[in-house]
């Protein structure tokens, strides 16, 4: 009985920080519509969220900034839509030898537009698997929502930026490009 009770008692608490998990990306995607956008520097913005991660000693973490990089949008959401990028990198390259993550913020052949490039040399997504990154609820990971992408799909749109997936041409893993307004 009491064998019964550990294993169910522990899938009980799985679930239930799954659905915590659940409502805060659905919290934050409420909150999306309601914070102003502000004018801040891109640069620098990325420049921060890489050095929250540039510790870890399994993974070297490159970056290609682009100074002066001045855009508008709600800073807060855009930070969590970085994060989520960097932190799926990195989920990506667990084992990998000489693990690498490279950010690169660059103007685009688009007139107007900034790109932000998120690279890795884990992996990447299978083929199979491209056109339902974006989808609410789909992962391919043993913990979390699925909703990360799907959100920060969602907050791209709403800055008139989008998102998309391909594979690195340089790192040979997921590479997510981001086009952003410049400030007019």
């Amino acid at each position: 009985w009491q064998e019964r009770f550990d294993e169910v008692s522990a899938v009980l608490l799985d679930h239930i920080e799954m659905l915590t998990e659940t409502a805060d990306e659905f919290s934050t995607f409420a909150r999306l519509y309601t914070e102003d956008p502000t004018e801040f520097d891109l640069d620098a913005l990325l420049q921060e969220e890489i050095s929250m991660f540039s510790g870890r000693e399994d993974i070297r973490f490159d970056y290609f900034g682009f100074a002066g990089a001045k855009v508008s949008g709600p800073r807060p959401q855009l930070t969590r839509v970085f994060v989520n990028l960097i932190n799926n990198a990195v989920q990506a390259l667990d084992g990998v030898d000489g693990a690498t993550v490279r950010v690169s913020l660059r103007n685009s052949l688009s007139e107007g537009f900034y790109d932000i490039v998120f690279e890795d040399n884990g992996p990447g997504v299978s083929e199979e698997n491209v056109k339902k990154l974006f989808t609410p609820n789909f992962t391919t990971k043993s913990g979390g929502s699925g909703l990360g992408l799907a959100i920060s799909r969602s907050i791209l749109n709403k800055c008139e930026a989008q998102i998309s997936y391909s594979r690195s041409f340089s790192l040979a893993g997921a590479c997510f490009t981001i086009l952003y307004p410049k400030n007019r």
